[in-house]
């Protein structure tokens, strides 16, 4: 950690390799065409294209067949995402990139721990970004990091990072208190109610939302490239010296799901040996997703709706980020179909056979 960057949000950190990597207008890079807006969000802000790459629907990851047909002379990275948790195909990314002469930056802020061949991800490519935003395994509320593999890349980056200001004495105290009312108050039965008033009164300024309007618009905000506060840097820092723990957990969580599961009707994707996946959230298709959600909200149990669209929340506008329906098939059909369910720390067997039995009722 004593080498990395630290960052307001996990967007910003991939602001700053894309920026540290000179990507500019008339560029392209190629990204999964199952992903959250704030990702294209950042290359379009320094001017340049995103080209989606449709995934792997075994995976949920971007599919190194896709990649290389969207290869072209204007092509300047690679952003591999480990969506949920599940490790990238890095191997075969790795091997177009160094063929094309392009850079790879790991989308890795769906995990901490995941492995691939016995590596851990946030290791191969020419760099990384990590989240520490609410969801994620370590949080600090918001937050993220960079790990530059690369001394040039690492290099560049400490020379743009004092650009990057500090956030306000307002918004570093209200976001503390957002964080000690998590802590303190969060259950998974208060998740929906939770995130309905998180929106509400990040809406209305009493609250720092993880997506601005302006963000969720696909315009760039005023005061955006910032960096993480001290109190965060040090609190992650304690999370992170505690992660093995966190990290068992979640592969438990994740077990009894793979037990529970198929014993209630569900074909649960054969990922390869290579890959071990520590699940940020453990990723289910079903038929009826909005009957499923529903049927959550009313029983105050914790699902997540990740992702509703191949550029998450959006429903419309995808021209702003370049993206038209019929790119991504298998992500489209993904953001049609999959819930997740949640693996932290609060989460223990009894929510694990109540959230089982309630999608039960949901096999056809």
């Amino acid at each position: 950690m004593t080498d990395d960057l630290f960052f307001y949000k996990g967007r910003v950190a991939l602001y700053a390799i894309l920026k540290s990597l000179g990507i500019r207008g008339g560029d392209e890079v190629i990204l999964p065409g199952f992903t959250c807006v704030v990702v294209p969000n950042a290359v379009t802000y320094l001017g340049a294209k995103p080209c989606y790459a449709d995934i792997d629907p075994q995976t949920y990851n971007i599919a190194p067949e896709k990649v290389l047909g969207k290869i072209t002379g204007k092509t300047r990275a690679i952003i591999a995402q480990h969506t949920f948790g599940i490790p990238a195909e890095m191997d075969e990314i790795i091997k177009i990139a160094k063929k094309n002469l392009v850079p790879v930056i790991e989308d890795s802020c769906h995990t901490i721990g995941s492995r691939y061949k016995g590596r851990e991800v946030g290791t191969f490519g020419d760099a990384a970004f990590f989240s520490s935003q609410w969801s994620k395994p370590a949080t600090t509320g918001l937050g993220g990091w960079v790990k530059a593999n690369r001394p040039d890349l690492k290099e560049a980056l400490e020379r743009i990072y004092p650009f990057f200001s500090r956030p306000s004495i307002r918004d570093s105290l209200l976001l503390r208190m957002q964080y000690f009312l998590y802590a303190a108050l969060f259950t998974p039965s208060l998740f929906w109610f939770a995130r309905d008033a998180y929106r509400k009164l990040s809406k209305y300024g009493f609250a720092i939302g993880s997506s601005t309007i302006d963000e969720l618009s696909c315009s760039m905000p005023a005061q955006y490239a910032k960096r993480m506060t001290n109190w965060q840097q040090k609190l992650l820092a304690q999370k992170l010296s505690r992660i093995a723990d966190v990290i068992e957990h979640r592969k438990w969580v994740a077990s009894q799901y793979q037990r529970l599961l198929p014993q209630a009707g569900f074909t649960l994707p054969e990922l390869p040996g290579r890959y071990e996946s520590v699940f940020l959230r453990y990723p289910v298709r079903v038929s009826d997703k909005q009957g499923v959600l529903e049927s959550a909200r009313l029983n105050r149990l914790e699902i997540g709706d990740w992702f509703v669209s191949p550029v998450h929340p959006n429903l419309a506008g995808w021209e702003k980020i370049a993206y038209e329906k019929g790119m991504c098939p298998n992500g489209e059909m993904a953001s049609a179909q999959t819930i997740n369910l949640p693996t932290h720390m609060r989460i223990g067997a009894a929510e694990i056979e109540k959230t089982v039995a309630l999608l039960s009722n949901f096999i056809n």
